[in-house]
C-alpha cells in the first residue's frame, strides 16, 4: 500500500481531527509515565500516517505541541496542557503498538476508527484494588528482608505498607499534587513505624521505614529523566529530575515531621 492511498483520504479529513487524535495519542503516552522521546515519536508517526507531509512534536512533562504540514505546505499546529500524570505501562504499550501499526500501514487510518481504539485504550480497567494493595504490601515485606531485617520487621513493614497504599488510594481521589501526597505519605509511614517501635514490635525503625518508603520512591521519574537527558531532551529531562527531587524532598520532610509530631504527643 503506497502513499497515494493516503492523499485522497487526507482531503476528506478535517485538520482539527488529525491534530486532536495526534495530540491525544502523545498525551496518553506522557500521562501514563512514558518517556518524552516516545511521546514525540508517537505524535509524529500518527500525523504522518494520516497523510501529513512533514510532522514534528515538542513535548515537556506538562505540554504537548504538534505541528505538521499538508500537501499545500500549510502548517497546522495544536498545543495541549497536561495536568495529570501517573504510571500505566499497559496503556503505553498499547498506544505505542497502535502508532507503529499506523506507521507501517497495517491498519486503515480513518480518524473514527483510531479514535475508538484510543478510547478503548484509555478506558482499559486498572488492576483490582486488592491486587494493588496486596502487591504493595508484599513489596514492603520483601524489601525488609532484602535490607537484612528479621521476620518481625518484615511483617511490620507489610502491615504499614498496607496502610500506606490504602492512604494513597484515598489521597488520589482528593486530586492533590505530588508534593503534598509525598509529604503525607512520609508522615503516615513515620508515625506508624514509630508506633510499632514504641510498642516493641520492632527493634529499630530504619529498616521498616526504608522498606515501606520504597513504594513511593520516584524511581520511574529518575530513570525517565536520565533517559531524556541522554537523548538530548534537556528541558524535559531537567524538569523530570526536579520533579523527582521534589517528591523525594516531600517524603523526607513528611517522615521527619511525623516523627517529631509523634514524639511530641508522647
Amino acid at each position: 500500500m503506497d502513499d497515494q492511498f493516503f492523499k485522497p483520504l487526507l482531503s476528506h479529513l478535517e485538520h482539527k481531527e488529525i491534530l486532536a487524535i495526534t495530540i491525544r495519542a502523545a498525551s496518553m503516552i506522557l500521562e501514563n509515565g512514558g518517556e518524552t522521546y516516545r511521546a514525540e515519536e508517537t505524535a509524529v508517526k500518527t500525523a504522518l500516517s494520516f497523510g501529513a507531509v512533514t510532522a514534528t512534536a515538542f513535548v515537556t512533562p506538562t505540554v504537548v505541541q504538534v505541528s505538521y504540514t499538508d500537501e499545500d505546505k500549510r502548517y497546522h499546529t495544536a498545543v495541549q496542557r497536561l495536568t495529570k500524570r501517573g504510571v500505566n505501562l499497559k496503556k503505553i504499550s498499547q498506544v505505542n503498538e497502535l502508532s507503529r501499526r499506523l506507521a507501517k500501514r497495517e491498519t486503515v487510518t480513518k480518524p473514527g476508527q483510531v479514535e475508538r481504539i484510543l478510547n478503548r485504550i484509555d478506558n482499559t480497567p486498572q488492576y483490582p484494588v486488592w491486587m494493588i494493595i496486596g502487591g504493595a504490601s508484599l513489596s514492603s515485606f520483601f524489601f525488609a528482608l532484602m535490607f537484612g531485617g528479621i521476620l518481625r520487621e518484615a511483617v511490620t513493614a507489610l502491615c504499614i505498607g498496607f496502610i500506606l497504599r490504602i492512604s494513597l488510594l484515598i489521597l488520589d481521589k482528593a486530586h492533590l499534587n505530588s508534593f503534598i501526597i509525598s509529604l503525607l505519605s512520609g508522615a503516615v509511614v513515620s508515625i506508624c513505624t514509630e508506633a510499632a517501635y514504641i510498642f516493641t514490635l520492632i527493634p529499630s525503625i530504619e529498616i521498616v521505614m526504608t522498606s515501606v518508603l520504597m513504594q513511593v520512591v520516584p524511581g520511574l521519574a529518575i530513570v525517565n529523566a536520565i533517559r531524556d537527558m541522554i537523548a538530548g531532551d534537556l528541558v524535559a529531562g531537567n524538569a523530570r529530575l526536579i520533579e523527582a527531587f521534589m517528591i523525594a524532598a516531600g517524603l523526607s520532610v513528611g517522615a521527619v515531621t511525623g516523627m517529631l509530631l509523634f514524639g511530641g504527643l508522647l
